[in-house]
């Protein structure tokens, strides 16, 4: 018992010590369309700098679900969903990325596919409005700045620290 026990704890701390990036200057590259290199920690922090898909950054650290990262001589931090420390990373020109939600998760395990959302248009047709809502609020492009300015009139953003 206590055997298997052992070997589960070392095959759980291997795998988690093979999911990020060992040593400083590592590469990480890009997978999301957009996203920003940013000064703090934070979702809406302010960005340094702009990044695209395929871009490589250069590891500095692991802070939680933070990358510390550099994009030429500019330092700051990306979120560990926005970027692979696979050099060989699938690009697609729409964003990949190598974790997923829940939700996502889910409904890939209920077999959720283009096929079966066809399969559910062509039985729902008077859902069709609705799912062409949802493709526009998809595909809108929000400007930081508004977006900040909507969160900061809600109340919902972090005092700058």
């Amino acid at each position: 018992m206590r055997s298997t026990r052992a070997a589960g704890i070392f095959a759980l701390l291997f795998l988690l010590s093979a999911s990020a990036p060992q040593n400083p200057g590592d590469p990480l590259i890009v997978t999301r369309k957009t996203t920003k290199l940013r000064a703090q920690k934070r979702s809406f922090a302010p960005a340094v700098a702009d990044l695209k898909e395929g871009d490589q950054l250069e590891f500095v650290a692991k802070e939680g679900a933070w990358y510390s990262a550099k994009l030429a001589k500019v330092a700051g931090f990306v979120h560990e969903s926005d970027v692979s420390k696979n050099k060989d990373v699938r690009l697609s020109g729409q964003g990949v990325r190598e974790t997923y939600s829940t939700s996502e998760t889910s409904a890939a395990r209920k077999g959720f596919n283009p096929q079966v959302e066809k399969s559910y248009r062509a039985g729902n047709p008077n859902l069709e409005q609705a799912f062409a809502l949802v493709d526009k609020l998809q595909a809108r492009d929000v400007p930081e700045a508004e977006l900040r300015a909507f969160l900061a009139a809600g109340k919902l953003l972090r005092e700058e620290r």
